[in-house]
This record gives C-alpha cells, structure tokens and sequence, in this order.
C-alpha cells in the first residue's frame, strides 16, 4: 500500500478480524477488507498478523482472550459496518481496548433489543469481553459507515469507495507502534 509503514520490531501478534455478513449488502465490509488485508500480509510475509473473519460478534469474546490456545494478541483491529449518522463511506478509527473508555462513551448501543443475544452487537461484545477481563489493551475499532443491509444486495458505491482507506487504516494499525488516533 502506498505510505503503509513497514513493520516494525516488537510489535507483537496481531489479529485483524473482519466482522459482518457476506450476503447483507453493506454489512459485508468486514469480510471485504479483511480478505484484502489478508492477501497484503501474505505478499509482505507477516508472520505475526492472523486475518479472519467472523458473523458473529459474540465470537470476539472468545478470539481475544489472552488465555486462550493461541496466547491473545497484542493488537486487535475489527472491521465492522457502523451506523453514526456520518455519511456513507465515512471510516472512523476508534480506540477500544481495555485501556480506553467504553465504546458507549462515543455512542455505541450496548442493548442487544428485543432480539436478545441475537442481536448482540460490536459494543456489546466488546464490553462483555471487557467485564471478562479477556479485552486486550489494545482493540482498535475500524468503523465504516453504512446504509444498505438488504440481503443479497452489492455494497453500495459509497462503502465500495471506503475499501481501499479501510484497508489502509487497518495496515496502519498493525504496522504502527503506537496507537492511531482518528482517520
């Protein structure tokens, strides 16, 4: 990527986890972006950063746990479609680990609804990580704004024209020593 800062010694394991479905239209930028990464960190031979991706937030509580078999990351990165009320294709970068303040400080609904566990989201699982003490001190949150959750509908063009600033600041996040502040 261009300007992508080049690894750094001491880093740490990192897991960049692409969060949403395939075939809901907007949701599917998680999925999207993590593949594009995936195939930056095979063609730079990163070793210390494992890409995957997830429908269900609930499955973070259990990837992020510095207990379990893998040994926790140092650094988490999320993609996830957001919806801030910013407009479509807007990327915010937010800071999320156990260090930093809850994502309902920014906003985030905590409340899963009437769907129950169902529809636990994003911040929901993360604060229940966080309750779990399984949140690792760095999470970073790439958020894309989305408008179009239809199944079986394309992204739509202004999320599609998010892909590549998405991927570069997840890029910047794994890369990057210190945490990264907006975007």
């Amino acid at each position: 990527m261009n300007g992508a800062p080049e690894p750094t010694a001491g880093l740490g394991r990192s897991l960049v986890v692409g969060l949403g479905s395939p075939d809901r239209g907007d949701d599917a930028i998680g999925p999207i972006v993590a593949g594009a990464v995936a195939r930056t960190v095979a063609a730079r031979q990163l070793p210390d950063v494992v890409v995957v991706e997830r429908e269900d937030p609930t499955s973070l509580v259990d990837l992020m746990d510095p207990s379990g078999p893998d040994g926790g990351s140092d650094t988490v990165v999320i993609i996830d479609a957001v919806r801030s009320g910013a407009a479509a294709g807007t990327i915010a970068v937010i800071e999320a680990g156990a260090d930093a303040p809850g994502l309902s400080a920014s906003g985030a609904r905590l409340d899963p609804g009437p769907a129950g566990t169902h529809g636990f989201g994003l911040a929901g699982a993360l604060e229940l990580a966080r309750a779990l003490d399984r949140l690792p001190p760095r999470v970073v949150v790439v958020g894309v704004e989305a408008t179009d959750f239809a199944h079986g509908a394309p992204l739509s063009d202004p999320v599609a024209g998010a892909v590549g600033p998405a991927v570069d600041a997840v890029l910047a996040c794994v890369l990057a020593p210190e945490p990264v502040r907006g975007a």
